[in-house]
């Protein structure tokens, strides 16, 4: 029979499989990707030190002081295409979707306090909301031929657990269970293969022979957002400092169902899980802009982590058709978990962002953005049923990283009423290059280690009288690597987003 061979899976954490979905969503939950509007995003979110922009407000919200009369702005994504290549064991697979959303509204009301002279010249305020996040992503996995099966997986994680508890129909996914083993045992994928001796428990295998090959496909589909909705005030002094703090409530919506199919000479068999998890969390962004000579500007912000409160519903669907393997396995089955829900708390980490920009007169200027975000202090906590995550905690402070990001941008202005922009972003790597194996041996190195991802954006904005019409196209490239479930082959997701975001505003 076929042997498992996980060798060193569980040391790379990869370790997101081992304690569940909650490692890996604790990154998806946190990343940020400025850029609510469409001068923002073609000058590469480079925003924190330049201010005056309704994406400011959840960079910078100093930036509210830069505003001179008041501004009511939304922002569409007029196009969103999604491509995702996916490597794997040499075999790749294309898949698409489509991003359309509605970035941003906001409304900035600026209060003058005196015309001229000394001490403060505005008090302003603003509300409203930023998309901080898209989640919608499709993906396909496949392989023809490979000399691996999840049937593996699914013997592997009941080895030691007496079949009887199998067979528990008052409470079949209980116990300490795995549940997709628990289903691959009603679709008859596992058998006993040596029965409890000395008090060890079952041991189990699949029905596979040794060196047998599969095929193998996986469909993911992702949806949802992160939206920010958010108040802030701000104070111009002299034209010269100004201070802002944002008070910011997120909304997160995110839902993935994944289908996993295997094939060959025994049948098929389909492993389907969707899971939809809803968040509402708050944070405060402190910030500051000096100006110690009119053409340069400072910049500093800090955010504070984003408290969230998640309640998530899952369920999984198994179902099979055999030929060949036994009388009793042979023909189709299924077999259904129930639907489960859970209630738990995270903290996102905290963010520290220095900015510079510098004024060219009327001509244009030119910005630079540093963030720092220290993702192993990611970290879960209040777990409905009394669990403190302390395995998925360890895992994150392990797994994770400090990482910077960086962010550039410039924008000209060929005559009074149009402006050209260009800007750059560069995301550092959250993943820790190599991890400890956990029993006294040698760091590994993890492929995450060759996380890469950054936008290219051009932009151009167009003024007349009070009404402001902003344009920007967006090239966003993404490379990650993921367990499609443990076994010793990364898949390479490559993706690139291509994005037409347009921003209306007008000056009240």
């Amino acid at each position: 029979m076929k042997k498992l061979a996980l060798t060193i899976f569980a040391t790379l954490g990869l370790m997101s499989i081992t304690f569940g979905q909650y490692v890996d969503q604790a990154l998806i939950f946190s990343q940020q990707n400025f850029g609510s509007t469409a001068r923002s995003k073609g000058m590469g979110n480079a925003i924190g030190a330049i201010g005056g922009d309704f994406s400011s407000l959840s960079i910078n919200p100093a930036g509210i002081g830069i505003y001179l009369k008041s501004e009511l702005s939304t922002t569409l994504d007029i196009m969103g295409i999604n491509n995702t290549k996916a490597t794997y064991q040499g075999q790749s697979a294309d898949a698409r979707s489509n991003n359309f959303s509605f970035r941003n509204f906001g409304y900035v009301f600026a209060n003058p306090v005196q015309d001229g002279g000394s001490g403060i010249v505005s008090f302003n305020f603003g509300l409203g909301f930023n998309k901080l996040n898209n989640f919608n992503q499709t993906i396909s996995v496949s392989k023809t031929g490979s000399p691996h099966s999840r049937m593996d997986v699914f013997a592997e994680n009941v080895n030691g657990i007496l079949s009887s508890n199998l067979f528990d129909e008052n409470q079949p996914y209980q116990n300490g269970i795995p549940w997709d083993s628990k289903l691959a045992w009603e679709n008859y994928l596992i058998n006993v293969s040596n029965p409890d001796i000395n008090g060890v428990g079952d041991m189990y295998q699949p029905f596979l022979y040794e060196g047998e090959k599969v095929n193998q496909e996986l469909t993911i589909n992702k949806e949802g957002f992160l939206n920010e909705y958010l108040f802030s005030f701000g104070a111009n002094f002299d034209h010269k400092l100004y201070l802002g703090a944002t008070v910011g409530m997120q909304d997160l919506y995110y839902s993935e169902s994944s289908t996993y199919s295997e094939d060959g000479g025994f049948g098929y068999f389909d492993y389907s899980n969707s899971a939809n998890t809803r968040g509402f969390g708050y944070n405060l962004k402190l910030g500051v802009i000096y100006k110690p000579i009119p053409a340069l500007r400072l910049g500093a912000s800090l955010h504070t982590p984003t408290f969230f409160d998640f309640k998530e519903s899952f369920s999984s669907v198994m179902a099979s058709d055999l030929k060949d393997v036994s009388p009793d396995a042979n023909g189709t089955h299924k077999a259904e978990t129930p639907l489960g829900d859970y209630g738990y708390k995270m903290d996102t980490p905290t963010r520290l962002i220095a900015s510079v920009a510098y004024q060219f007169g009327k001509k244009g200027m030119l910005s630079v953005d540093f963030e720092n975000v220290d993702y192993s202090k990611m970290k879960y906590r209040n777990g409905r049923d009394g669990n403190n995550f302390s395995a998925e905690n360890t895992s994150i402070s392990t797994i994770y990283t400090n990482t910077t990001n960086i962010r550039i941008g410039g924008e000209i202005k060929p005559t009074d009423l149009v402006s050209l922009r260009a800007g750059y972003e560069l995301f550092g790597n959250p993943y820790k290059t190599s991890i400890n194996d956990g029993n006294g041996g040698m760091a590994v190195v993890q492929p995450n280690s060759k996380f890469s991802y950054n936008t290219i954006n051009a932009g151009v904005g167009y003024r007349i009288d009070n009404v402001s019409f902003d344009l920007t196209y967006s090239i966003g490239h993404r490379t990650d690597f993921n367990y499609i479930y443990p076994s010793n082959d990364a898949v390479k997701y490559q993706r690139n987003l291509n994005e037409i975001v347009l921003t209306m505003s007008i000056k009240l």
